[in-house]
Formats: C-alpha cells, structure tokens, sequence
C-alpha cells in the first residue's frame, strides 16, 4: 500500500516551501476535497494558507521584481536569436556552417524551450546549456556559427537573473522571516493532518484510483523537492571547497 511520504520541512527555505504548498494545495482544489475525504480537515488548512500567503506576498512585492523580469526577457531574447540563427544556418550554402549548426540545434533541442520553463527551472537549463557550448565539444561550432558574443551576452543575462532572485531572497528573509515561519507552522500542522488523514484511508483500504494517484504525485513531488535540496547542498559544499587554498606539500616545489 503507497502512502504519502514523510517530508522534512526544516530543510525547506521559506521560498520553497510555499512553493511546495501551494502545489499540494493547487492539486487538491483540482481533485476537490470532496473525493479526496478530507473535507473536514479542509477548513484549518485554508486558514493557515491564506494567513501565510498574505505575509509571503507581501514580503515579495519587491523593487527586484521588474528588474528579474527585464532580464528574464532579454535572455529570452537572445536565446530565441541563437536559435533562430541555428535554423537559419541549416538553409545555408556552406557545409562547415550547416553540419556546425545541426550539432548546436541538436543541443538545444536536448535542452528544451527554455522560455517556457519557470524561472528557477530556466536558469538551471540555460546554465547547463551554456556550460554546454562554451565546451570544447561545441566551443568551435559556436565560433563557425559566429554566435559567440550572443551566448556571452546570454549568459550575463542569466546570471544577472539569478544574482537578483538571491537579492530578493535575502530582502525576504530580512522583512518577514520570523513571521513566516510562525505561521509556517500551522501550516505545516494542517498539511500533517491531511496527509495523515489520507494514509490512513489507504491503511483501512478505504482508497479510490483519484486518492491514489493524488499519493503518486504528491510523492513525485516530495522527490523533486529532496533531489532539489540534495543538489542545492552539493553546490554549496563545492563552492566551499573551491573557496578554501590549497597549500602544496613541503616536498612539492613551487
């Protein structure tokens, strides 16, 4: 029997942790209480929402809002460009060019269309993308294409988005973080209650294919959340790791 899994929501930055409960919520609107039998744990949970909500929207109207949005745009921008000059390169009479493009096409095409991505989740793959090109695999094709000061320019733009998202971050925390976490922990209650409330249909065998697959997803996304933090920490210890000087051994010379 598959029941909802634990989460640990003292990992979670206040950011992703309405992220993640605005999902659950999202989803279970969608299902509707009603089928899910949770009705009457509905109530205390909507409560606890709306009053987080409140202080997490406040605490985000911030002056970096437009500032990510225009850099959002700018490298959407040049990502459309780039891809645009790849697909038209294709049309060209000059081999090197045409095999140089398929190459890079193909790359993108891995990617995705980043533009339709989430923020968060587009400036993961325009990083990867860009580790990707500025490689020595396909740092020549880029230079045969001749799309080089765009891939900079694009990767000034997504690292200028970024930096910004960190800057409203931490102007979060600094506004309203104690009251969010307070009222993080009703929340968190509430949604205790629910999934409980859930588990313990499935332990009585009282579940329907809608509440099962509600556990599928929910659990798809407690693994997404975890493999994200895993990641989130993996960079940190690396950055760390980078940051600290490496002394040579006494008998290696300089």
């Amino acid at each position: 029997m598959t029941k909802i899994k634990n989460v640990v929501f003292s990992r979670f930055r206040n950011n992703d942790h309405y992220q993640f409960i605005t999902e659950f919520k999202t989803r279970i609107d969608t299902v509707t209480p009603a089928i899910l039998n949770i009705e009457t744990k509905m109530p205390d949970f909507n409560t606890a929402y709306d009053a987080m909500d409140t202080v997490y929207k406040k605490s985000n109207s911030s002056d970096f809002t437009p500032l990510i949005g225009g850099a959002d745009v700018r490298r959407d921008r040049y990502w459309s460009a780039i891809y645009m000059r790849l697909r038209s390169t294709l049309m060209g009479p000059i081999e090197s060019e045409v095999e140089a493009a398929e190459k890079l096409k193909a790359l993108f095409d891995l990617h995705g269309n980043v533009r339709q991505m989430p923020l968060k989740g587009e400036s993961a793959a325009l990083t990867n993308l860009i580790q990707d090109l500025e490689s020595r695999d396909f740092g020549g094709y880029c230079n045969t294409v001749g799309i080089l000061p765009w891939i900079e320019a694009l990767k000034t733009e997504n690292l200028l988005v970024q930096n910004l998202m960190e800057e409203r971050r931490q102007e979060s925390v600094n506004q309203n973080s104690e009251d969010y976490k307070l009222l993080r922990k009703a929340v968190d209650i509430a949604y205790e209650n629910i999934v409980s409330r859930i588990n313990a249909l499935v332990e009585l065998e009282m579940s329907t294919p809608e509440i099962e697959n509600f556990i599928e997803l929910t659990n798809n996304q407690i693994t997404d959340y975890e493999n994200e933090l895993t990641a989130r920490q993996g960079r940190l210890d690396s950055e760390q790791e980078e940051e600290e000087p490496i002394t040579p051994a006494p008998d290696v010379e300089a």
